[in-house]
């Protein structure tokens, strides 16, 4: 095939958001991403009863500057995230749980669901320039430039973004020539953000627990939910309760873990929580494109932004983005366009 200016390896929101700036400077690319879905950790979902439910990034603050920026330029508007009442907290199962002022004023979500942020980028872009379902095994380094090698087959361009989390790169992808020892280093201990979470979400006819006082929030020392929110749609239809859950769960089948939550609800809201809907989580740490299920886990944010990711290597032909490599609000949305615009500022200037 022909080669290319910028092969961008992810089209989650650093990928996408860095191939939609391309666009507009000019610059021709090819992304490849590994799910059949673009988003990356972006994943909203729409529940058999019309709920929109956040497995993965879900929240606007008020300091996500460049967020913003894109969000209005794009026209994907935000939306209150629902604190109202009061929320609930449980210090053990064997307590009743309490309730607790709430809090959340600074929290906002995207109106209509945080895909929509990546299926609105997507569609400012040329489609034939995403390709799904490339699992990238090299990047090599030749004298006519660069040859990424996926799904047994070679793509080739001047240069090469990989926007995938820098620990998975470390493991699944072959550099040549191989990257310095320091760098591999660097990439094998950073932190991969939400590798380590769970989040689940219960859906039901009418929000119930409004009618209570209650904001659907809870803090939790029992699990398995440690932290849930109201994510109700914001037209009023598809009420939902979303949260992150305690790591040990992930050990459980998916029908105990379900029984063990819907028991945690009853606790916490009465028999009403009995009637639910529908029950969804997702595993991050069982999702391929996000974390090797063997890699060593390291501390929240370790090496996020750090040096080694400010200055492309290869001579310039290998910049290693995304949200974890940011500086500012690593891993974040704010971090992941963050990383796109910087790096879009470098490629414009070689």
């Amino acid at each position: 095939m022909e080669s290319v200016d910028v092969i961008i390896v992810g089209a989650g929101l650093t990928g996408l958001t860095l191939a939609r700036n391309l666009t507009e400077q000019g610059i021709d690319f090819l992304l490849l991403e590994g799910r059949d879905r673009i988003g990356g950790r972006i994943h909203s979902i729409e529940t058999q009863d019309g709920a929109v439910v956040e497995m993965g990034a879900t929240w606007f603050f008020s300091h996500f500057n460049n967020l913003s920026k894109l969000l209005k330029k794009i026209k994907v508007d935000l939306t209150d995230q629902y604190s109202r009442g009061h929320t609930m907290y449980e210090s053990d199962a064997r307590t009743p749980a309490r309730k607790i002022n709430s809090s959340g004023g600074d929290m906002f979500r995207i109106k209509g669901g945080t895909a929509k942020i990546v299926d609105t980028l997507q569609n400012k872009i040329d489609g034939s320039k995403v390709l799904l379902g490339q699992k990238v095994s090299e990047i090599k380094q030749t004298p006519d430039g660069i040859e990424v090698t996926s799904n047994g087959k070679v793509f080739k361009s001047s240069r090469v973004v990989t926007t995938v989390p820098p620990q998975l790169l470390a493991k699944s992808v072959k550099f040549s020539p191989p990257l310095p020892q320091d760098v591999m280093n660097v990439l094998k201990n950073t932190h991969t953000w939400m590798g380590d979470s769970i989040k689940g979400a219960v859906t039901y006819k009418t929000p119930f627990w409004k009618n209570s006082g209650l904001s659907g929030g809870l803090y939790s020392n029992a699990g398995p939910f440690v932290q849930m929110y109201d994510q109700t749609n914001t037209d009023g239809n598809g009420a939902a309760l979303v949260g992150f859950m305690s790591g040990s769960i992930a050990r459980v089948p998916f029908e105990e873990r379900k029984k063990k939550v819907i028991a945690q609800l009853v606790r916490v809201f009465g028999d009403q929580a009995l009637e639910y809907l529908e029950y969804r989580d997702t595993v991050w740490s069982k999702e391929q494109f996000t974390i090797d299920s063997q890699a060593p886990r390291v501390s929240q944010h370790q090496n996020n932004g750090h040096q080694v990711y400010q200055q492309p290597l290869m001579g310039g032909a290998l910049i290693i983005g995304g949200t974890e490599t940011s500086t500012r609000a690593g891993g974040y949305m704010e971090g992941a366009v963050n990383s796109a615009n910087k790096i879009a500022t470098m490629l414009t200037k070689r």
